[in-house]
Order: C-alpha cells, then structure tokens, then sequence
C-alpha cells in the first residue's frame, strides 16, 4: 500500500489542475460576458428615438405639423424620452381629446390621438364635444357650420341636451334649429334655420315648442317669411311678431 499511494496521487494531480483550470476559464468568459453585456446595455440607453409614429382620424388637425412638432421636440434617447411628458404636451394642444403614447422598440415613439368631435359653438368663443364637455380651438378651423348654444357658466350641458330634445322634435316636423341660449333667468329661447326665433320661457319648453309646430301653419300663412318672433309664453295662445314689426296675438 505504501508504494501504491504516491502512483495513486500522481494521478489525481492531473484532474485537479484541469479542473481549476476549467473554473478560471469559466469565471474568466463570465466575466468577459458581463463586460460585453454592459457595453450593450450602454449602447442601448444612448439608442435614440429615430421616429414618431403618429395614427388617429384627423379632420381639424393637421397631422404632418404635429409630427414634425413631436420629432422635433422629442426624438432623442430611447429611454429618456418620458411618455407622460409627450402626453400631456398633446393633451395641451387644440382640437386633441384624449391621447395613448407607448414605446416600441427599438427606435420609435407611437402616438395615437383621438380628436375632438365638435357639436356645438358656446357662447361665440369656445366649443362643446359630444359629451357636452367645453373645450378651446380656432373657431375658423371649423369643417362645418355648427349651432349656438349661449347660457350662463356651467350650463353647457344641459343646453346642449335641450337642443337635442329640440332639434329632434323639429326634425319629425322639417324644422330646423340653429341656435339656443339659455338666459340668467333661465329662459330658453330657440332660433330656426327658417329665421323665426321663439320665446320658450321656463317652464314646460317641450309642449311649448310642439304648440308652435301645430300653429305655424296657420301663423305663417300666406306670410311664411314675414314671421320673425314667436312668443309662447303665454298660457293659452301665443303671440307673433312680424318682420313689418306689427304684433298679433293668436
């Protein structure tokens, strides 16, 4: 045994070596790797944004302005650019409802806009949305000719309500309203496309208006571009002023 163990020992050195040799080798690629994989890593927080991807259905904004704005402003460092940012500087802008903004790798910035669907003009500066919200945008950038809501603050949506109920009460019966305003008093008074405006008051506005639409045949006889104001205040009856200004009461 005593001449056996140093043959036995000779033999195992071998192993030993190559083994250690293996785990510098190994630590040396990790090593080696994790440098390569910084410098990757470093390169890509300096990869820049190369172009903005801009998608939506314009019909008052001007797409290629906002998307030469957008690359001017914001191309740059991939990482850098922060979306909340670019979100908020879109929401800021005429005509943008509401806005979704994402990365996509490796080099583009998507937006996509929803534009402000337009319903109404209030109060001769601003605009009202399908939704009845206010919203601010160039009034001469209109595609087309909107109605006139005018009311006090805060009242924007019911007025808008009113006129729906309104103008989709005057459509069954070829009518056509263009504009509705709403006094501090709280008084409706509604506007046709045919130039006779009508004084609604306060209260029961619906059943006044459907009183109008059954006397106007017989108001406007013989004289149906003489009627320029109707009043249907009144309990019973109503009373009509005629562009010769002369005043009559049905």
């Amino acid at each position: 045994m005593q001449l056996r163990w140093p043959a036995l020992q000779f033999k195992q050195r071998p192993a030993f070596y190559a083994g250690v040799v293996f785990f510098i080798v190994a630590v040396l690629a990790l090593l080696w790797g994790g440098v390569k994989i910084a410098d990757w890593v470093q390169g890509q927080q300096s990869a820049p944004v190369r172009q903005v991807r801009l998608y939506g259905d314009f019909n008052h904004i001007n797409a290629a302005q906002l998307q030469q704005t957008l690359q001017q402003q914001y191309v740059g460092n991939f990482f850098s650019v922060n979306v909340d940012q670019v979100q908020q500087f879109l929401l800021q802008q005429p005509w943008v409802y509401q806005v979704a903004v994402r990365k996509q790798w490796p080099d583009a910035l998507v937006v996509v806009v929803t534009e402000q669907q337009p319903v109404a003009v209030w109060n001769q500066q601003q605009l009202l949305n399908q939704q009845g919200d206010v919203f601010d945008a160039p009034l001469q950038q209109l595609k087309t000719e909107l109605p006139q809501l005018t009311g006090p603050q805060g009242s924007q949506q019911d007025a808008l309500t009113m006129f729906r109920h309104m103008q989709g009460l005057l459509a069954l019966h070829k009518f056509n309203a263009v504009a509705l305003g709403l006094t501090e008093r709280f008084s409706w008074q509604l506007n046709l496309s045919n130039g006779v405006a009508l004084q609604l008051g306060r209260d029961d506005t619906l059943k006044r208006l459907q009183r109008f639409i059954e006397l106007y045949p017989v108001i406007s006889k013989h004289k149906t571009d003489a009627v320029a104001e109707v009043d249907l205040r009144y309990d019973t009856g109503i009373a009509v002023r005629y562009s010769a200004e002369q005043k009559r009461k049905a």
